[in-house]
């Protein structure tokens, strides 16, 4: 019977797309939708009714237990499923509906409705990313960071660990002063599931597979070829050794983080000004990707293609979510990544924002202009806040504007802070020049979202020492800076690039995971 993973294979879309589509959650854009709906009519698909029905009342504000729906408010076998948009049927011919099958399909889940009916799916999202962040973590303290009754996590963590995406068993480590038996800890469990990230960057690209903790175990790393499907085949190898002992029916997430803007779908690439790369189709070359147990693509994948400051600000959230405190502190934040360019990612409500209308264009604050008719900026404009905070322009200042950093003939960052160190005045005033034009960007930037915490991470905290007093300094003199509470603090200066690709992976599975035990009960 036709599966979510096959209307996604059919339409080209990774299969939380589908599950958008299905339940009208998430705004798709116009070429997605009409895919996503020629493959459900193709294929006769039609989701878990008891699932969908439930999906349909949570995005009306009322969400009621699965044992109060009277039989005549179920689907009929013979009846197409409406979406909500526009109250439209998807097909008008009638569908068969089939027993859904998770993208976990190794394991019998036997959920329960009560918890399904009981607790939101942003709870239980929540929920998964703080056992991700905090594992191994007690039920006790689960609620207490939930803030709702031990008896709710209990009936949210059940299904999950029916369904084998939780794990529970492995003690976690006593606190100081703790004394009797520690509580039994939570962890993710992911089996028989792989995730790989990809890093492609300007110079140099990375690919790493990781467990479901989040500890890599493999990392390959090498130039980053300036054609775009030379890097795409050579990314592609690269996976494919790395999955060359996986067994043909493993579950195998892939996040690739880029230097680019993407498009809603996360599928491709819309235009990398520092490669020179447009509109280049990351899903679409990797999908092809095989394992050393099969002759033929791989066929249990799932793709997610991210904007690097993006991924980052999803890492940076993880990092975050390690922090325990229940005030919430570190819900909204905006992530400042500096290095070849800039890229701001804003986190609200834990939640990375990724704008609206599938135009990719949200967190790309490196090429706001703060310079009138300033230098000339890869993106075609000039005065962009990226040709004077990033790491690559503290190396070009330090130059004297003249040195072509990007071919590896000048100065490069590195190199001035380490001159900086040794005590040169040069590079000190070069590393304190950029350090105010962070500032400008950043008064700018929280002025601007009404966000006032700041992390900044990136090749550019390298020169932290140098740069924070002229930074915090520019954003005193701006209106936020003036009347807002803001605090700014480094973040790490490598580990985001990879780790955010890995955490992008990761997220997929959450969320496919929490979409699928939802489903079935």
């Amino acid at each position: 019977m036709p599966t979510m993973r096959d209307v996604a294979t059919l339409a080209g879309v990774s299969t939380a797309t589908v599950s958008h589509f299905i339940n009208n959650s998430r705004r798709l854009t116009p070429e997605t939708h009409a895919r996503v709906e020629r493959a459900v009519a193709q294929i006769g698909f039609v989701p878990n009714p008891a699932g969908r029905l439930l999906a349909q009342q949570k995005s009306r504000g009322r969400v009621a237990s699965l044992s109060t729906v009277k039989p005549d408010e179920m689907p009929s076998e013979n009846t197409a499923p409406r979406h909500e948009q526009n109250h439209q049927q998807i097909s008008p011919r009638p569908l068969v509906v089939a027993k859904p099958i998770l993208p976990f399909a190794h394991h019998d889940v036997a959920a329960s409705t009560a918890a399904v009916s009981g607790a939101s799916s942003g709870t239980t999202r929540h929920l998964l990313r703080i056992v991700r962040a905090a594992q191994p973590i007690s039920r006790a303290d689960l609620a207490r960071r939930l803030n709702v009754n031990r008896s709710t996590v209990t009936d949210i963590v059940r299904p999950l660990l029916d369904a084998g995406v939780l794990r529970e068993g492995a003690p976690e480590q006593a606190g100081a002063g703790r004394s009797g038996r520690p509580p039994i800890g939570l962890s993710l469990l992911a089996k028989r599931t792989t995730f790989i990230g990809v890093n492609i960057g300007v110079r140099r690209s990375q690919v790493g597979a990781a467990l479901a903790d989040g500890s890599t175990v493999v990392e390959e790393t090498f130039d980053t070829p300036p054609d775009a499907d030379a890097a795409l085949a050579q990314v592609r190898a690269t996976i494919e050794m790395i999955l060359a002992d996986t067994p043909a029916d493993q579950q195998v997430f892939i996040g690739v983080s880029v230097p680019s803007p993407t498009d809603g779908d996360g599928t491709r690439i819309l235009y990398a000004p520092h490669l020179g790369w447009r509109d280049v189709r990351v899903s679409e070359a990797l999908r092809g990707v095989k394992s050393g147990a099969r002759t033929g693509p791989h066929s249990h994948l799932t793709i997610m293609v991210e904007n690097d400051a993006m991924a980052a600000a999803t890492y940076e959230t993880r990092r975050r979510l390690r922090d325990s405190s229940p005030d919430g502190g570190w819900d909204d934040f905006i992530l400042v990544r500096a290095g070849t360019g800039i890229g701001v990612g804003l986190v609200r409500g834990g939640e990375v924002y990724r704008g609206t209308g599938g135009g990719g264009l949200a967190g790309e604050f490196g090429h706001m202009t703060i310079v009138a008719g300033g230098k000339e900026c890869a993106c075609g404009n000039r005065g962009c806040w990226e040709r004077y905070a990033s790491a690559t322009a503290a190396a070009a200042l330090y130059g004297g504007d003249r040195a072509p950093v990007m071919n590896g003939t000048g100065p490069r960052f590195m190199d001035v802070v380490a001159r900086a160190e040794g005590g040169e005045r040069r590079a000190q005033s070069t590393l304190a020049r950029v350090g105010e034009y962070l500032g400008i960007g950043i008064g700018n930037v929280i002025s601007g979202l009404g966000v006032p915490r700041v992390v900044v991470s990136g090749r550019i905290v390298y020169g932290w020492k140098y740069l924070e007093e002229p930074l915090r300094e520019m954003v005193a003199r701006t209106m936020a800076g003036r009347l807002s509470n803001w605090s700014i603090v480094p973040g790490e200066p490598t580990g985001s690039g990879l780790g955010g690709a890995l955490e992008v992976a990761i997220e997929q599975y959450l969320t496919m995971s929490n979409n699928s035990v939802r489903e079935v009960a």
